[in-house]
């Protein structure tokens, strides 16, 4: 009869713990979106798109002349790596001076461009990438989402193992964001 009794009242247990486990909320699902997949100019963030479009043509003047130097250095380096001659030492020694003006004058520019890159991006695109890290927050709060991760930077890093179907909600973030009034107009 103890033993029964032992039995009932041990069976009595799991069936209270089980339902116990059965009737706590599920836990948040984690998501992940790629990041880099905003600058896509089909199907990317629009207010991103035209903003590095913006930037791409305010400084395309001075990107093809960083481009147009490179070309015009390669064609130096090429003619000094022919033989030297007594008859053409001092037309090498001149291409070896202009060659090395040319390369400190274009090591200027390109950090002077960079620099105005980097300055006008963050007055450009600063405020549109703060307002998309609230707009994810909003994002996630709304869907229930606990929490949600870049996609893009943990496989760069080697972090992402697998992605189940329906984790990546990139496309649907995208369009929410997309479709939300313009909080932050695009500075010109």
């Amino acid at each position: 009869m103890f033993k029964i009794y032992r039995l009932v009242s041990i069976s009595v247990c799991v069936v209270c713990l089980a339902a116990a486990a059965f009737s706590q909320t599920t836990l948040p699902k984690s998501v992940l979106i790629n990041t880099s997949a905003f600058y896509d100019e089909k199907a990317g963030i629009t207010k991103l798109v035209s903003a590095e479009k913006q930037i791409e043509s305010e400084f395309a003047k001075d990107i093809k002349f960083l481009q147009d130097g490179n070309a015009k250095l390669a064609s130096i380096v090429a003619e000094l790596e022919q033989p030297v001659t007594a008859v053409n030492r001092a037309t090498m020694q001149a291409k070896k001076e202009e060659g090395e003006a040319l390369q400190r004058t274009l090591g200027y520019k390109k950090a002077d461009v960079e620099a105005a890159i980097k300055k006008r991006r963050e007055t450009l695109v600063g405020p549109i990438s703060f307002d998309i890290g609230k707009a994810i927050s909003e994002f996630g709060k709304k869907n229930g989402y606990g929490s949600i991760f870049d996609a893009g930077k943990l496989a760069d890093a080697g972090a992402l193992l697998f992605v189940g179907d329906g984790t990546d909600i990139t496309k649907e973030f995208i369009a929410f964001y997309n479709a939300r009034a313009a909080s932050v107009p695009v500075a010109r």
